[in-house]
């Protein structure tokens, strides 16, 4: 918002060589009255009415030359008294818009303090959250520890990973630390500059004080010219004329360089903006053009994603037909050969007659005896998976125990902490909420365990289930293989009726073994290429993946550029205003004083008319004159050192606001660097869930447990997302929140800067009010 400059020492001068010729003249005029009468004058002049009490007897035509004169200097007086009055209500409404922005400034201040608070909470939500899971999950792995006997080829694979990760998650909390040093640079910095603009009013205070010490200076010259003036005749105010004239001139022609040269530089800096504005539009469109091809290639990547899986889900169901038909064949062989010696063993029975038939008795009591060999094999396993059932539910009993004492201590400690803030002594808190915090931990770990101990309580049960089930079969089997002996026994005679039909039989069902047999190279075959092309596909789908999150990450990139330009093409159009008003402004005020140059002008060239007979007369009083002059170049001194002062000071503080840039700069950059490391800590986690969840398929008796690992792992994975997310929300936030700070003491400062004009024109309408009324002589 554009503020009055402060008044300088040429507008003071200006408004003594308005004001004092005024003055001047009338004391000359009643200075030299016709006829001097015996009446004693013990006071000073009070205006037109008060010049006989002074004099006596005053001639008529000298009373109304002075009276007239008088008038003039009062109305003098009273119009400048008018421009002051007008430059009061232009400063109060420039105090009253600057109060009103600095409000919204304050509000936005709140504003983001409350958004910062909140980031702040659900940043440290998320936090815990993500402690809690991490606890979580390292719980699951120690369990999962001891039964991974078979998973050391993806391990190898995995365990670079794993250091490539450790090593980028050290790398990004080195960034954060020294993201952390520079905000403690930046904040040493913002102190610094503070401290110079205190030091830059007090050398702003010794600047107006010795422009004052100036200016009485020049009053006393003033003064002493006034004496001469009374000293010499009309010509003498002609002279002063002159003078006044051309002062008058030289000053209204250096106002009106400043001003044309205002007039150029506001020109130069309105046209600058707008090319700024105009390169910015074109590097905001082709920052767009980029975005929407980045998001052109994730669609394209997407849907070639899409059909590679329907080719995959058709490849896997002809690679399972192939298979099935694998498998079929064999089991048909199988069965085939099973049979095979069956029927042998019925035709050498048939053809040995009672020796065949008893042979096959012996047979079937050897077959009783394997199936009860199998059936005590299958009995010793369910002891030993009773065993370690009894084992888990007695460690299960262990950890509920323990899971129980540490809900009482925690509950204990609540207590403790909710008596402690009940009676507002805060002494031994701390220590309270860390027993309590790492109390909870140990119940999380506990409770995983006992998740796990469950888990396996139910794969043994299961697994004892089988077992019962295959003992019932084996044993349904024995009596079936005991009956089947008996009746052997009882088909021993005729068995040799049979003997023809068996021997075919076993031709019969060699000639469908040596069938099935021819096929099962074709079959194989089959199977072999389908699963080639399985493998082919899952291939290009991954490395397909793989290329759509690479276009993702670019296509993210670009809209976060297109937001940053369109912030900049909108932040330097809201600047373009201001610069067409300074603009208007400036080439106002040049043509105002081009009419205010050409009168004096004017006037200058009727006081030199009368000026040629008016030098003799100041000679001696010029010489009292020149003493006080004499004195003026030590006042100068003292006001050019001063403001030699407030120019170094505030060279001073431009270095810090380029060093709080600097700074700022470097920590935009070292925020960018987190984000990538941050980006690379969760690509290597997106590497290393997969191989994990890959380890559940070793082995079939924890795939209940890699399961809960593999789901655990995904969850800590888009927790660290969120995490990251809130993180990148909150520095955005502090970011905007220092800005505004500066705003805020940027607006304070032109707050007191008006309000410091106001006073001195409220001064000044003041001494004018108190000259007026005395009828424009000096109270």
């Amino acid at each position: 918002m554009p503020t009055a400059p402060p008044r300088s020492v040429l507008a003071r001068r200006l408004a003594a060589a308005v004001v004092l010729p005024g003055l001047l003249t009338s004391t000359l005029v009643f200075a030299m009255p016709a006829t001097a009468g015996s009446v004693s004058v013990s006071g000073i002049c009070n205006g037109v009415v008060n010049q006989q009490a002074h004099r006596g007897f005053v001639q008529e035509n000298l009373l109304k030359a002075a009276a007239k004169k008088n008038a003039v200097a009062i109305a003098a007086l009273q119009a400048e008294r008018t421009t002051l009055q007008a430059t009061e209500a232009a400063l109060k409404v420039q105090i009253s818009d600057v109060d009103n922005e600095l409000a919204k400034l304050v509000a936005e201040e709140q504003a983001l303090d409350a958004a910062v608070a909140k980031a702040e909470t659900e940043l440290a939500a998320l936090e815990a959250e993500q402690t809690s899971l991490r606890q979580t999950v390292a719980g699951a792995e120690a369990a999962l520890a001891g039964m991974k006997a078979d998973r050391a080829d993806v391990e190898s694979e995995l365990s670079p990973l794993q250091l490539q990760l450790d090593a980028a998650k050290a790398e990004a909390a080195d960034l954060q630390a020294q993201a952390a040093d520079l905000k403690g640079q930046i904040a040493a910095n913002d102190a610094a500059i503070a401290a110079a603009r205190i030091d830059l009013a007090s050398l702003q205070q010794a600047a107006d004080k010795a422009a004052n010490d100036l200016a009485a200076k020049k009053a006393e010259i003033d003064a002493a010219q006034t004496q001469l003036a009374t000293l010499t005749t009309q010509a003498e105010d002609a002279a002063a004329a002159v003078g006044k004239a051309v002062q008058e001139v030289s000053n209204a022609e250096d106002a009106l360089t400043d001003l044309e040269a205002a007039g150029t530089a506001a020109q130069d800096a309105l046209q600058a903006q707008q090319d700024k504005v105009a390169d910015a539009r074109a590097t905001l469109g082709a920052l767009q053009e980029t975005a929407d091809d980045a998001n052109a290639a994730v669609t394209a990547k997407q849907a070639q994603i899409s059909t590679a899986k329907g080719q995959l889900a058709t490849l896997e169901a002809a690679a399972t037909t192939a298979a099935t038909a694998v498998s079929n064949n064999n089991a048909a062989i199988e069965a085939a050969q099973g049979k095979l010696p069956g029927l042998r063993s019925a035709a050498a029975t048939a053809d040995a007659a009672v020796q065949a038939n008893s042979a096959k008795i012996d047979a079937a009591q050897a077959a009783v005896a394997t199936l009860q060999g199998q059936i005590a094999a299958a009995n010793t396993e369910i002891a030993s998976k009773q065993s370690q059932l009894t084992l888990a539910q007695t460690q299960l009993a262990a950890l509920n125990t323990t899971k129980n004492g540490l809900v009482a201590d925690i509950a204990a400690l609540t207590a403790q902490i909710d008596a402690i803030n009940n009676n507002g002594n805060g002494g031994g808190k701390k220590a309270l909420l860390e027993a309590r915090t790492a109390k909870e931990g140990q119940l999380a770990t506990v409770t995983g365990q006992i998740a796990d101990k469950n888990s396996v309580i139910s794969a043994l049960q299961g697994n004892l289930t089988t077992l019962q089930t295959q003992v019932n079969n084996l044993n349904s089997q024995l009596l079936a293989k005991q009956g089947e002996s008996s009746a052997l026994q009882q088909q021993a005679a005729p068995l040799q009726a049979t003997l023809d039909a068996a021997n075919a039989a076993v031709t019969s069902k060699e000639a469908e073994i040596a069938a099935l047999k021819a096929q099962v190279p074709e079959l194989q075959s089959a199977a072999q290429a389908a699963s080639g092309a399985v493998s082919a596909k899952q291939g290009e789908l991954t490395a397909l993946q793989v290329e759509l999150t690479a276009r993702e990450d670019a296509a993210a990139t670009a809209a976060k550029a297109v937001a940053a330009q369109e912030e900049v093409v909108a932040g330097l159009e809201k600047e373009l205003p201001g610069l067409t008003d300074g603009l208007v402004a400036a080439n106002a005020a040049i043509a105002q004083q081009k009419t205010v140059l050409e009168t004096l002008r004017a006037a200058l060239a009727q006081a030199q008319e009368a000026q040629a007979a008016a030098d003799k007369a100041v000679v001696d009083k010029q010489a009292d004159l020149d003493t006080l002059k004499g004195q003026l170049p030590g006042l100068e001194g003292a006001v050019t050192a001063a403001n030699g002062a407030v120019t170094a000071k505030t060279g001073e503080i431009s270095a810090l606001n380029q060093l709080s840039e600097y700074l700022v700069a470097q920590l935009s950059t070292k925020n960018a660097q987190i984000t990538a490391k941050e980006t690379e800590v969760l690509t290597l986690q997106g590497r290393v869930t997969p191989l994990l969840a890959a380890l559940s398929s070793l082995n079939e008796e924890i795939t209940a447990a890699e399961a809960s690992l593999a789901a655990l792992q995904l969850q800590l994975s888009a927790l660290d997302a969120k995490v990251t997310a809130a993180q990148a929300v909150l520095r955005d936030l502090q970011a905007v929140k220092k800005t505004n700070k500066e705003a805020v003491a940027s607006q304070r400062v032109v707050v007191s800067g008006l309000e410091a004009q106001l006073g001195s024109v409220q001064n000044q309408i003041k001494a004018l009010d108190g000259s007026i009324a005395l009828g424009s002589c000096v109270a």
